[in-house]
């Protein structure tokens, strides 16, 4: 795969690495053009995505199985990008996929389809808010939209980890509010990751694309409260 487009694919292309914007019908990319065809291990199709069109919502979005494919065709148009810098974030959060490439050869465009669960360690479900971007010398592209991974979260590898945040961080709590605030804080802490990770999964997202940190936050205040409580010792 060229450099460009590789770039162009991470930020654009949700089943590479579970890190892309997407819509059911269309999604927002600005300075570049991108379509997509998610199909499930039969060969059947499951979703299209169209850049340029209407925005993505979390209500409707592009739906992709983790032992499908999707397929995609982009371009740059007239743009060549050169020593361009790129990253993606998830839920506003920055990641590590992050780089840049010279793009010496000036490529523009190109297609190609990915293996969803070749590209994923564990099966994984639910609801993901994805933006990422790409600029350079000559020009920039970027987006941002809703994908969702199908299948029943219980019994995944992701459920069973959650969980275990979620009752280690209320026997976090109660330790924090018999002993000492730092449980409580610990406590709260891993209350937050598990309920966000719950919140994906089953795409609960009561505050859009804020959601998940809503929860850790709200959680670690819940973790300070408990401490603040915490009766005296005589």
């Amino acid at each position: 795969m060229r450099p460009a487009l590789r770039r162009l694919a991470i930020i654009a292309l949700p089943a590479l690495i579970l890190m892309i914007p997407a819509g059911a019908a269309a999604f927002p990319l600005t300075n570049c053009t991108l379509m997509l065809t998610s199909r499930d291990a039969g060969g059947t199709t499951i979703d299209t995505a169209t850049a340029g069109g209407a925005d993505s919502t979390q209500a409707n979005p592009f739906l992709v199985d983790w032992d499908g494919t999707v397929a995609w065709t982009g371009t740059m148009g007239t743009q060549v990008i050169k020593d361009h810098s790129w990253g993606v974030s998830v839920f506003n959060i920055p990641t590590p996929l992050a780089g840049g490439d010279p793009n010496e050869g000036g490529d523009t465009d190109g297609d190609g389809t990915v293996e969803v669960g070749e590209n994923l360690p564990i099966e994984i479900v639910g609801l993901f808010f994805v933006s990422g971007s790409i600029s350079g010398d000559g020009g920039s592209c970027a987006g941002s939209g809703w994908m969702r991974l199908r299948g029943d979260a219980f019994g995944t590898i992701p459920f069973w980890v959650a969980l275990g945040l979620i009752v280690l961080g209320v026997v976090g709590l109660w330790a924090g509010y018999r002993r000492g605030w730092g449980w409580a804080v610990i406590g709260g802490l891993l209350l937050g990751l598990g309920a966000a990770a719950m919140l994906i999964m089953y795409a609960v997202m009561l505050v859009g694309s804020w959601t998940p940190l809503a929860a850790l936050a709200v959680a670690l205040v819940l973790g300070i409260v408990v401490a603040i409580l915490k009766p005296e010792t005589v």
